[in-house]
């Protein structure tokens, strides 16, 4: 396997284990789990990003468009509108 389609695979795994832990915080009530989970989920994203780095670096990779700040204040006026429904 080619450098580029693992570290691809890697991105992948990554972000589907940190949806999944995401997943498992929101429907856990015990308080030591939660924590526990939401320390697996911040490592995660750490590994994601530094990996993300790499593939970005390489080429591997490349993110979407950078959003304007009009566009930022949009989205949080948005999502502020729906959690405080």
């Amino acid at each position: 396997m080619q450098e580029h389609a693992m570290v691809t695979d890697a991105l992948n795994s990554i972000n589907n284990g940190i949806k999944s832990l995401s997943d498992m915080i929101t429907q856990t009530e015990n308080q030591e789990l939660r924590q526990t989970l939401q320390q697996m989920r911040n490592q995660s994203e750490t590994c994601q990003y530094e990996l993300f780095t790499i593939a970005k670096s390489k080429n591997y990779y490349q993110p979407a468009r950078q959003v304007s700040q009009q566009e930022m204040a949009d989205l949080k006026s948005t999502v502020n509108s729906i959690i405080s429904q």
